[in-house]
């Protein structure tokens, strides 16, 4: 009985009435609402998310988000070339992929694309974790 409590005041719709306080200090409490705003969250939500052991996850920086934005642009650029190759004949492709200077030309226009993939891949590849020191004391 005492779970079914526990599910129904954590249900998103539940009005929260009960205030629980910690004490911290000012810098500490600079750093939790920084970190609620980076995932887009208000303080309480954030606190109460890593009560329950879920890890909020910041939202994208403009540079984050500007590289999504050019991935998806690569992602469509990409199903146009195959498109394009698909509708070739096997005679065609092979003629067009031997020339030397189409290929060099391709690779060219190719080289920014897989760049935005990999810089994209690399920076949502890094996992969140708990510093061991906080940033600014980090040298």
């Amino acid at each position: 009985m005492e779970h079914k409590t526990i599910e129904q005041n954590t249900a998103s719709n539940a009005k929260r009435t009960v205030f629980i306080g910690a004490k911290v200090t000012p810098r500490q409490k600079e750093e939790i609402q920084a970190r609620a705003r980076q995932c887009g969250m208000t303080v309480s939500d954030y606190l109460l998310a890593r009560a329950y052991g879920y890890t909020p996850h910041a939202r994208l920086t403009r540079e984050e988000a500007a590289l999504l934005q050019e991935l998806d642009g690569c992602r469509s650029d990409l199903i146009r070339y195959t498109s394009a190759l698909q509708g070739m004949s096997t005679s065609q492709r092979l003629t067009l992929l031997n020339q030397i200077p189409f290929m060099a030309g391709w690779f060219h226009k190719l080289r920014p694309i897989a760049e935005a993939v990999s810089d994209f891949l690399t920076a949502v590849r890094e996992q969140n974790r708990v510093p061991s020191t906080p940033k600014s004391e980090e040298k």
